[in-house]
């Protein structure tokens, strides 16, 4: 099952979100805007991680306007930034003590082969490095927050295009690159992230953080701008009759990061697919030995570009 139509969970069962505090990266558009419009719609104190300041200062007031919510942020982040990322968490500890929901949205994809400012290929940099250093950064404020925090990282039904194996030691290799495969093994990783660090918390006893993934629908936003060929207007007509829209796309996450079930049922490391049900991972993605080799490279990478980096805590 890719997709159901079966809708198991609406705006409308959002709770009451007072006194929680989340961060959204890439909110200011898509999907992660209507994450963020509708959290905090329900009283939540909403950060717009997001790279473009004027384009998000524009959003946040117009989130304020319409939902009578003032605890809406803007702290910029460039993903393609090591730096920029390090810098957004202490702009964000200097503000809050507290992160109940952590949305890692932002991602690219079937871009042409680029490197970030680190000289990680951009895909692999975005969906999946930048996330895991954000987290790994704010995680002793994670584990602290009470009564629970919430991991949703978003990924894709890309990660079921067939490739054997990840071959992590040439992600940033032009000559290995093959921007549909490339994304496809970026979003595998939002999935094997998922799984490796749910099974770390499972060792360690630590039971108040939920970390699971989504595939949020084929959804009609920017993200299939690079993907246009010769004639774009023909391409993105065709493709929109195929595309739901942000807000449907944002039901699954907004499920993952809000309702009470999560907690309920102990919903964690699992994969959830349009409308808020649970589906498995595919390919790569379900191997047992890739969640760990992903994490051990990603260490060992972020060590390398992050001279004081020490290591994922936990």
């Amino acid at each position: 099952m890719f997709f159901s139509t079966k809708r198991n969970f609406s705006f409308e069962q959002i709770p009451d979100l007072s006194g929680k505090v989340a961060i959204i990266t890439g909110s200011n558009t898509g999907i992660g805007k209507v994450c963020a419009l509708e959290m905090a719609r329900k009283n939540c104190t909403v950060v717009l991680a997001c790279r473009n300041e004027e384009k998000t200062k524009a959003v946040v007031e117009q989130i304020k306007s319409e939902t009578g919510n003032q605890n809406v942020e803007f702290i910029r982040i460039d993903l393609l930034e090591l730096a920029s990322i390090k810098q957004f968490v202490e702009q964000f500890l200097t503000r809050h003590d507290q992160l109940h929901i952590l949305i890692n949205n932002a991602g690219v994809m079937c871009c042409s082969f680029g490197l970030s400012k680190d000289n990680i290929e951009i895909q692999f940099a975005t969906n999946h490095v930048a996330h895991y250093y954000l987290t790994s950064l704010l995680w002793p404020t994670i584990v602290k927050s009470t009564p629970s925090c919430r991991i949703v990282n978003v990924s894709s039904i890309g990660h079921m295009i067939p490739f054997k194996e990840l071959n992590l030691e040439s992600i940033s290799d032009p000559a290995k690159y093959n921007k549909i495969i490339h994304y496809a093994k970026s979003k595998t990783c939002n999935i094997l992230f998922t799984r490796e660090l749910t099974k770390r918390l499972q060792d360690k006893d630590i039971n108040n953080v939920y970390v699971n993934c989504s595939h949020p629908g084929a959804v009609k936003t920017d993200l299939y701008r690079h993907l246009t060929r010769i004639d774009e207007k023909t391409f993105v007509s065709f493709i929109n009759l195929f595309l739901i829209t942000p807000e449907d796309g944002a039901i699954t996450q907004l499920y993952l990061a809000t309702s009470p079930e999560v907690e309920q049922k102990d919903i964690k490391g699992h994969y959830y697919v349009p409308y808020a049900s649970p589906n498995k991972p595919y390919g790569v993605a379900a191997s047992k030995d890739a969640p760990k080799e992903l994490w051990d490279f990603t260490e060992k990478l972020l060590k390398e570009k992050v001279p004081d980096y020490t290591g994922f805590p936990i």
